[in-house]
């Protein structure tokens, strides 16, 4: 598993001033997955916005929850509420890196 390249291609994408890597995303989500070092199951969990998946596979849970939000087209702030309660039954994230 490459954990760390997928943190890095939701991070680079969420946690950025620059539009630019989550429209890439928007516009051709396998070019942009292309980028990084992911394993199929990894690629696919991106491809298909699948918070619950990301978030089993350990995505670090802030960078998850600006990805979800982004995806949904809702204010992160506002989301979160929804965010804890979608991830609630998949018990509590580890923060280690």
């Amino acid at each position: 598993m490459s954990l760390y390249q997928l943190d890095k291609a939701i991070k680079l994408m969420t946690h950025n001033e620059d539009p630019a890597p989550f429209q890439a995303f928007l516009n051709d989500p396998r070019a942009f997955a292309g980028r990084f070092d992911l394993t199929d199951e990894e690629r696919q969990a991106l491809l298909n916005k699948d918070v619950k998946g990301l978030y089993s596979m350990g995505v670090q849970p802030f960078i998850l929850q600006m990805f979800a939000a982004k995806t949904s087209g809702e204010d992160p702030m506002a989301f979160m509420p929804r965010y804890v309660e979608m991830l609630k039954p998949l018990g509590h994230p580890s923060y280690e890196t």
